[in-house]
């Protein structure tokens, strides 16, 4: 018989497999869907606070891969680009309506903990590439359970919620 531990452990396995091969391949619609089906399962071992962010993280991946499908498209019909605004683009920006529409695959949110604010920042990654779509999703998958992961903390900033939720565990087993 599986246990409940067994099952999750292989479904976040599988998950990860997953993002790895939508990351790598252009015909990934039959992935998507296993993923999201993936998704709707119970992970009972992990925090609530960890499942609300990686479902979070997941959907914000799958509409920039959804918005790199397009460009996909647009590239192989050979459309311009955007073009860029006179006085150039900034290298931050605090609202993402600042950003022109061309451009909002160029920035990802990330949280400044010297402001205590989140702000847009212009991404290394070029913007029509899939590789490291799930980066931070694949690093919050652990062993057997979701965790807070290096790139989570530098995006969410510190895990107080998870500690705390942690906490109420212990004192409710």
């Amino acid at each position: 018989m599986v246990t409940s531990e067994a099952r999750q452990r292989t479904n976040l396995n599988r998950m990860k497999q997953l993002m790895e091969e939508i990351e790598n391949t252009t015909d990934d619609s039959a992935l998507i869907a296993e993923l999201n089906e993936l998704l709707k399962k119970h992970y009972p071992l992990s925090l609530k606070w960890h499942l609300i962010i990686f479902k979070s993280e997941v959907e914000r991946s799958l509409k920039f891969l959804e918005d790199i499908r397009k460009e996909e498209v647009k590239a192989s019909r050979n459309r311009k680009q955007g073009k860029e605004p006179k006085e150039g683009l900034k290298e931050v920006y605090y609202k993402s309506s600042e950003i022109p529409g061309a451009f909002k695959l160029d920035y990802c949110l990330v949280y400044d903990t010297d402001i205590n604010q989140y702000k847009w920042l212009r991404c290394n990654t070029p913007r029509n590439t899939r590789a490291k779509v799930f980066t931070i999703p694949k690093s919050m998958i652990g062993e057997d359970r979701l965790q807070w992961s290096e790139e989570a903390k530098q995006k969410w900033g510190e895990d107080s919620i998870g500690q705390m939720e942690q906490v109420e565990r212990a004192i409710n087993n």
